[in-house]
């Protein structure tokens, strides 16, 4: 069954009883206080912090994620049970999660990328979170096969129980203390430091998709992981130190292994990385670095530059165009005034048209009357005069005929 990319959740959930049982080691580890300072502790937690670390780096990582070298099924068990005496879960599950790592290193799947999800996340927050208990056997069928490891992995305590234990049987309260309990949170926080730290702080040589760094500080902490961007860059090799200057102690340690014929084909760095790891480390490629990152800087800033005035164009734009709508809304709305009132003014008119109608014709009515009344004014006054005329007219008559005798 093909592996499916696992996100790491919006808002992942820790699982209570990791949380508490990894405070509560911390805690633990304060009792060097109770069992008092001793070299013999001192020389304890640093052997058990080392002999543990290289269990985990030539181990679980090199060996188990990477198989970049072979060994016999008995060593390998015997490897994988040392591992798991750090606590930090099975070996199949350390091994499954690391190859999905690599897959998507930095990407949004990589569930302990500190670009992604931060630092405190990508140094110890996954591991404790409950979304990634399971083991995801599909990654890892070349092991899955070995049913020994397939049941180591799936009782994760047992070697670090038993590893506490005899430690408290041979050396008492300083072995349990110095040599377990102090050396284990180390041992923790120094592998962590390899998806945290590393993917921060350090220096790139290889231009990998990824933000992985180099680290010689680092380096000597965990025994060769600190030149990360070396095994980014070339995971296929059991040598994370490119360079004879880039201390990889595992490496040597395996080296030695192939010696004495414990560790089978051990795949090396190839001869041409190493030419271009020489080029990468020279002077000359540092200055050509130094200026790259110089026009890359002014190159980042121009296209800052350049983003802050599109942005401020677009602004702009956005506001030119509110402007506008804002201004067509009040020509129509004023389009809309003005038809109103030329309605109101139109209507008004018709109004006064009709009332000058009106008017006029009330006018029209009293005058006629009246000219009526003055035309019978007149004619009467007419009647009169031609009365008046003929009773004149009369009464000369009489007054020119003679009077009888």
């Amino acid at each position: 069954m093909a592996s499916q990319p696992v996100e790491a959740p919006s808002h992942p959930t820790l699982r209570p009883a990791a949380v508490f049982g990894f405070a509560l080691v911390h805690v633990a580890a304060l009792g060097v206080f109770l069992a008092g300072f001793s070299w013999k502790g001192v020389l304890l937690c640093v052997a058990s912090y080392y002999v543990r670390m290289f269990a985990i780096t030539a181990g679980f990582h090199r060996y188990f994620a990477h198989r970049t070298y072979k060994l016999g099924r008995i060593p390998q068990f015997l490897l994988a049970f040392l591992g798991q005496t750090a606590a930090q879960k099975g070996v199949l599950w350390w091994a499954s999660l690391h190859r999905h790592h690599h897959r998507y290193s930095d990407q949004p799947e990589d569930i302990h990328s500190p670009i992604q999800r931060g630092f405190w996340w990508s140094h110890m927050g996954w591991i404790l979170a409950k979304d990634y208990e399971e083991t995801d056997l599909s990654r890892v069928q070349d092991l899955a096969k070995f049913r020994e490891l397939v049941w180591l992995d799936r009782n994760q305590f047992l070697a670090t129980f038993v590893y506490a234990l005899g430690f408290y049987f041979a050396f008492g309260a300083t072995g349990l203390f110095w040599g377990y309990f102090l050396s284990t949170v180390l041992l923790w926080h120094g592998t962590f430091t390899i998806n945290s730290v590393m993917h921060v702080f350090g220096r790139r040589i290889w231009k990998t998709p990824d933000q992985s760094r180099n680290s010689f500080i680092f380096a000597l902490v965990t025994m060769g992981e600190g030149w990360h961007n070396n095994h980014h860059h070339y995971p296929g090799s059991a040598s994370q130190g490119f360079l004879w200057w880039e201390f990889d102690a595992t490496y040597y340690l395996l080296w030695l292994g192939e010696k004495i014929g414990f560790v089978k084909g051990l795949r090396r760095v190839p001869e041409n990385i190493r030419e271009m790891a020489r080029f990468l480390n020279s002077r000359k490629a540092r200055i050509s670095a130094a200026v790259s990152n110089a026009f890359e800087s002014a190159s980042g800033l121009m296209n800052n530059r350049m983003d802050a005035m599109n942005e401020r164009i677009e602004k702009l734009t956005q506001e030119w165009a509110g402007m506008q709508a804002s201004l067509k809304q009040a020509v129509i709305q004023k389009r809309s005034d003005l038809e109103l009132s030329y309605e109101r003014a139109a209507l008004r008119l018709q109004e006064l048209q009709a009332d000058y109608q009106a008017a006029m014709t009330r006018a029209g009515e009293a005058a006629g009357k009246r000219i009526d009344e003055i035309t019978a004014e007149m004619e009467r006054t007419r009647l009169q005069l031609l009365e008046s005329l003929e009773a004149l007219v009369a009464a000369a008559h009489s007054l020119a005929e003679p009077s009888p005798a």
